[in-house]
Protein backbone atom coordinates (compact mmCIF):
# COMPACT_ATOMS: atom_id res chain seq x y z
CA UNK A 1 0.00 0.00 0.00
CA UNK A 2 1.25 3.45 -0.80
CA UNK A 3 0.07 7.25 -1.18
CA UNK A 4 -0.37 9.57 -3.80
CA UNK A 5 0.14 12.90 -3.16
CA UNK A 6 -0.91 16.27 -4.88
CA UNK A 7 -3.27 19.51 -4.60
CA UNK A 8 -6.47 20.07 -6.17
CA UNK A 9 -6.98 21.76 -9.39
CA UNK A 10 -9.90 23.86 -7.93
CA UNK A 11 -8.79 24.66 -4.45
CA UNK A 12 -5.32 23.75 -4.01
CA UNK A 13 -5.51 21.69 -0.72
CA UNK A 14 -3.32 19.16 -0.44
CA UNK A 15 -4.71 15.58 -1.08
CA UNK A 16 -3.06 12.30 -0.17
CA UNK A 17 -4.71 9.22 -1.05
CA UNK A 18 -4.04 5.50 -0.51
CA UNK A 19 -3.14 3.42 -3.46
CA UNK A 20 -2.13 0.38 -4.33
CA UNK A 21 1.71 -0.11 -5.73
CA UNK A 22 0.87 0.61 -9.00
CA UNK A 23 -1.58 3.09 -8.63
CA UNK A 24 -4.01 1.39 -10.53
CA UNK A 25 -7.97 3.15 -10.36
CA UNK A 26 -10.04 5.27 -11.95
CA UNK A 27 -8.25 8.40 -13.02
CA UNK A 28 -11.18 10.49 -11.96
CA UNK A 29 -11.04 12.19 -8.51
CA UNK A 30 -12.69 13.98 -6.28
CA UNK A 31 -11.16 16.78 -3.81
CA UNK A 32 -12.30 15.86 -0.11
CA UNK A 33 -12.64 19.88 0.44
CA UNK A 34 -14.02 21.31 -2.49
CA UNK A 35 -15.80 17.79 -4.00
CA UNK A 36 -14.62 19.07 -7.29
CA UNK A 37 -13.79 16.31 -9.67
CA UNK A 38 -10.91 16.39 -12.09
CA UNK A 39 -8.36 13.86 -13.69
CA UNK A 40 -5.22 12.36 -12.35
CA UNK A 41 -3.54 11.12 -14.91
CA UNK A 42 -1.03 9.37 -12.70
CA UNK A 43 -3.92 6.51 -11.92
CA UNK A 44 -3.77 4.07 -14.11
CA UNK A 45 -7.20 2.91 -15.77
CA UNK A 46 -5.87 -0.58 -16.63
CA UNK A 47 -8.77 -2.03 -18.84
CA UNK A 48 -7.41 1.21 -21.00
CA UNK A 49 -4.37 1.48 -20.55
CA UNK A 50 -3.11 -2.20 -19.39
CA UNK A 51 -1.08 -3.06 -16.78
CA UNK A 52 2.36 -1.44 -16.00
CA UNK A 53 5.13 -4.07 -17.58
CA UNK A 54 7.04 -4.36 -14.49
CA UNK A 55 3.81 -5.84 -12.30
CA UNK A 56 4.58 -9.02 -13.92
CA UNK A 57 8.25 -9.06 -15.02
CA UNK A 58 9.91 -11.52 -12.47
CA UNK A 59 13.45 -10.09 -14.33
CA UNK A 60 13.41 -6.32 -13.25
CA UNK A 61 12.83 -7.76 -9.07
CA UNK A 62 15.75 -10.80 -9.78
CA UNK A 63 17.95 -7.97 -10.91
CA UNK A 64 16.49 -5.61 -8.41
CA UNK A 65 17.44 -8.23 -5.56
CA UNK A 66 20.79 -9.09 -6.65
CA UNK A 67 21.85 -5.22 -7.07
CA UNK A 68 20.54 -4.28 -3.79
CA UNK A 69 22.19 -7.43 -2.36
CA UNK A 70 25.70 -6.62 -3.67
CA UNK A 71 25.71 -2.92 -3.16
CA UNK A 72 24.66 -4.49 0.90
CA UNK A 73 27.41 -6.64 1.16
CA UNK A 74 29.88 -3.78 -0.77
CA UNK A 75 28.71 -1.17 2.08
CA UNK A 76 29.13 -3.84 5.12
CA UNK A 77 32.58 -4.88 3.86
CA UNK A 78 33.56 -1.31 3.32
CA UNK A 79 32.10 -0.27 7.01
CA UNK A 80 34.10 -3.26 8.42
CA UNK A 81 37.27 -2.58 6.76
CA UNK A 82 37.00 1.63 7.94
CA UNK A 83 35.89 0.47 11.46
CA UNK A 84 39.06 -1.99 11.78
CA UNK A 85 41.28 0.69 10.16
CA UNK A 86 40.13 3.91 11.59
CA UNK A 87 38.23 2.65 14.44
CA UNK A 88 35.43 5.31 13.04
CA UNK A 89 32.86 5.25 9.79
CA UNK A 90 30.70 7.65 8.40
CA UNK A 91 26.93 7.24 9.48
CA UNK A 92 26.51 7.78 6.00
CA UNK A 93 27.47 4.16 5.28
CA UNK A 94 25.40 2.93 7.41
CA UNK A 95 22.38 4.93 5.81
CA UNK A 96 23.39 2.88 2.42
CA UNK A 97 23.32 -0.61 4.76
CA UNK A 98 19.86 -0.21 5.75
CA UNK A 99 18.63 1.24 2.09
CA UNK A 100 20.27 -1.52 0.74
CA UNK A 101 18.51 -3.94 2.85
CA UNK A 102 15.16 -2.38 2.41
CA UNK A 103 15.57 -2.54 -1.32
CA UNK A 104 16.72 -6.22 -1.32
CA UNK A 105 13.76 -6.91 1.17
CA UNK A 106 11.26 -5.12 -1.06
CA UNK A 107 12.78 -6.62 -4.34
CA UNK A 108 12.21 -10.23 -2.49
CA UNK A 109 8.77 -10.10 -1.41
CA UNK A 110 7.59 -8.57 -4.93
CA UNK A 111 9.83 -11.49 -6.75
CA UNK A 112 7.63 -14.00 -4.45
CA UNK A 113 4.45 -12.49 -5.11
CA UNK A 114 4.73 -13.13 -8.22
CA UNK A 115 5.84 -16.43 -7.79
CA UNK A 116 3.09 -17.12 -5.99
CA UNK A 117 0.83 -15.92 -8.31
CA UNK A 118 -1.32 -13.43 -6.00
CA UNK A 119 0.34 -10.40 -8.23
CA UNK A 120 -2.27 -12.55 -11.03
CA UNK A 121 -4.97 -12.47 -8.52
CA UNK A 122 -4.90 -9.13 -7.70
CA UNK A 123 -4.38 -7.92 -11.09
CA UNK A 124 -7.55 -9.68 -11.68
CA UNK A 125 -9.08 -8.27 -9.65
CA UNK A 126 -8.49 -4.67 -10.26
CA UNK A 127 -9.48 -5.28 -14.05
CA UNK A 128 -13.03 -6.45 -13.02
CA UNK A 129 -13.31 -3.59 -11.27
CA UNK A 130 -11.68 -1.50 -13.93
CA UNK A 131 -14.27 -3.15 -16.69
CA UNK A 132 -17.10 -2.94 -14.30
CA UNK A 133 -16.08 1.15 -14.19
CA UNK A 134 -15.82 1.08 -17.73
CA UNK A 135 -19.30 -0.49 -18.37
CA UNK A 136 -21.08 2.99 -17.09
CA UNK A 137 -21.72 5.11 -19.98
CA UNK A 138 -21.96 8.18 -17.71
CA UNK A 139 -17.91 7.61 -16.37
CA UNK A 140 -17.17 6.56 -20.05
CA UNK A 141 -18.39 10.00 -20.81
CA UNK A 142 -16.50 11.56 -18.20
CA UNK A 143 -12.90 10.52 -19.61
CA UNK A 144 -13.67 11.42 -23.00
CA UNK A 145 -14.99 15.30 -21.53
CA UNK A 146 -11.66 15.02 -20.00
CA UNK A 147 -9.77 14.29 -22.97
CA UNK A 148 -8.81 10.48 -21.89
CA UNK A 149 -8.30 8.46 -24.87
CA UNK A 150 -11.15 5.58 -24.81
CA UNK A 151 -10.99 2.74 -27.28
CA UNK A 152 -14.58 2.27 -29.09
CA UNK A 153 -14.95 -0.26 -27.61
CA UNK A 154 -16.28 1.01 -24.51
CA UNK A 155 -17.92 3.86 -26.17
CA UNK A 156 -21.57 3.41 -26.75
Amino acid sequence: MGYVEGNCPKCGKKIRESCNAWVYGSPIRICPDCKSEFLDKRWREVAIDGFDPRANNPRFYIFGFFGFLAFTIVCVVWLMAMINAQRSYPIKLLGCIVLGIIGTIGCAVVLLRQITGYEDKQNARFMEESQRRMQDKDYVEKLEAYGYSVPDVYRR
